[in-house]
């Protein structure tokens, strides 16, 4: 299925670049209960919104001024996506452009910055780690290039520098404290 994403990071990925990246920026977030399948959901969900991945049907509505609702499930979540236009379900809602408050999934955020897509860990997250990461800025070195490498599984340009200003702020308590810097392979300082 198009709309179903096998993996976390696939959901982000999907969201961000196959979507968001082309103007989806109107969307909902919309967990299903656990008590449902979410098979029996997607398939009302479809229809509902009229949701087509065909390309054809997708530029006549843009033609026509109707807005192209896309879904990406992952597990019991999924996201609705709309380009500008008109759509007689989606105005029932009230749907957020993450142009303007980003979409959060669970701990990272997917919004647009310089008109491009960006993905981030939410701040709520980062905040968390830095507060680790501070407290143990002192520690042995190994632990800490281990955490830095199990901060995020994810290479967005977003988390990199943020994982990076980590890093600025480990080594300059590192410096005061008169230890060596931390030094990151190449592929973790990005």
């Amino acid at each position: 299925m198009k709309y179903e994403a096998r993996s976390f990071g696939e959901l982000v990925r999907k969201v961000a670049i196959d979507y968001v990246r082309y103007g989806y920026y109107r969307y909902l977030v919309i967990e299903i209960p656990k008590a449902k399948d979410p098979k029996l959901i997607d398939e009302k969900i479809l229809s509902t919104y009229r949701i087509t991945y065909h390309r054809t049907t997708r530029a006549r509505l843009k033609a026509q001024g109707e807005a192209i609702v896309v879904m990406v499930r992952y597990g019991h979540r999924f996201v609705l996506l709309a380009t500008e236009g008109t759509h007689t379900e989606l105005e029932k809602r009230q749907c957020l452009d993450c142009r303007v408050t980003p979409i959060h999934l669970s701990g990272y955020t997917v919004g647009v910055k310089h008109g491009k897509p960006h993905v981030q860990m939410s701040l709520k997250r980062y905040r968390g780690i830095k507060k680790l990461l501070i407290q143990t800025a002192l520690h042995n070195e190994n632990k800490l290039r281990d955490f830095f490498g199990r901060i995020s599984p994810f290479k967005f340009p977003g988390i990199l520098r943020q994982q990076r200003k980590l890093l600025n702020e480990v080594n300059q308590r590192r410096k005061r404290a008169g230890l060596t810097r931390i030094n990151l392979n190449h592929s973790q300082k990005k």
